[in-house]
Parts: C-alpha cells; structure tokens; sequence
C-alpha cells in the first residue's frame, strides 16, 4: 500500500499541526506556533504531559544537547547517509554525563539511508 501527499496537502497537515519554536530572540506568536525563551525543561513536561503524539525534536546540536542534558529525551532516532563529508560538526557536544541507549529499531530505505532507534537505557 503506497500514500501519495500533495503538496498543498502537506503543507495544510504541517500548519495545522501546534509547533513550539525554541528562540533566543523571538518572544510573540503566531497560529499553531509557541516561542519559548525561557524555562524549558517546565514547558516540555507541560507538553510531555499532555494527550497526544510523540515529539518531534529538529534542532541545532545546542537545542538538542540541552534536551539530553535536562533528561527530556525518550527516544533517540538517528540516521546514517551514506556520504563521506571528510570533515563537520560532532552531533553530540558538551553532554554532562554519559548516556546509555538500547537498540529497538532498525529502518533501512532504498537511498541507502538506515535509521536507528534507540530507548534510554537505564543502568
């Protein structure tokens, strides 16, 4: 069984979706958008806490660093690409302590692209 999603039909699924917007720097909102600047770790218990989906976290290695190091992070999916860039940014930095993960998941796509999900696991 195969989906095809139009465009426009993304686009209306994507904005009809709430997103919070992690900033330094923007303070209003918008429509389905929430900017957050401040007590991070008490806004995502609130959102954790309610009924619904699973978060989707896309960020900058600093964002996400802040969710690992404030405990906020269930589930871990990382992709591997098959590309050699030779040189770029480390996915993880300053970690405050280390992080064990157990294996639940494996996706391999036809691009060559395999996705690995991963629970903490707790020791």
């Amino acid at each position: 069984m195969s989906m095809v999603v139009k465009s426009s039909g993304r686009n209306q699924l994507v904005n009809s979706k709430e997103k919070y917007v992690f900033s330094r720097t923007r303070k209003d909102s918008e429509d389905n958008v929430k900017y957050i600047n401040e007590n991070i770790e008490e806004e995502i218990i609130k959102l954790k806490n309610k009924p619904g989906k699973d978060i989707w976290l896309y960020g900058g290695a600093s964002l996400i660093t802040t969710f690992i190091n404030l405990g906020l992070v269930d589930e871990f999916r990382l992709s591997v690409h098959p590309i050699i860039l030779g040189n770029g940014n480390p996915l993880f930095i300053d970690i405050k302590q280390r992080v064990h993960l157990k294996l639940f998941e494996t996706n391999r796509f036809s691009s060559g692209v395999v996705q690995l999900c991963y629970h903490l696991n707790e020791k």
